[in-house]
């Protein structure tokens, strides 16, 4: 798998793909994908930095990822998606769940994003 990477201020970002987080709180099992900003329709392509942020491509925006809400077709009901925050576990398993983004990202990022995890701005 090859995931799109760019820099920003000397912070590796790769492309986000996991499962949903709210759903593994949940306990259901959803398949890994890419994700996109849905804040006032905004659908740019959603980054994953080493710093623990995740990052917009589109507008910019930025925000740790403890501080994240999700939404998905999977646990939102109607057309409107319902977006639900993660527990620390459950975003700690889905990024670990993602093991195939090391190969893009290399174990010095990810050993870096997850030290990052727990610094909350």
């Amino acid at each position: 798998m090859a995931l799109k990477k760019l820099e920003k201020n000397r912070v590796s970002y790769f492309e986000l793909f996991i499962s949903c987080p709210v759903c593994m709180d949940r306990g259901n099992m959803t398949p890994q994908s890419y994700w996109s900003h849905h804040d006032r329709g905004c659908n740019g392509d959603i980054y994953m930095g080493e710093n623990a942020f995740y990052y917009c491509e589109k507008c910019s925006a930025t925000s740790h990822v403890m501080k994240w809400k999700y939404g998905c077709p999977n646990h939102s009901s109607g057309a409107e998606y319902e977006f639900l925050e993660a527990s620390d576990v459950a975003l700690a398993q889905a990024v670990a769940t993602a093991g195939q983004m090391v190969s893009a990202t290399g174990i010095q990022w990810l050993q870096n994003f997850l030290r990052n995890m727990e610094k909350v701005v």
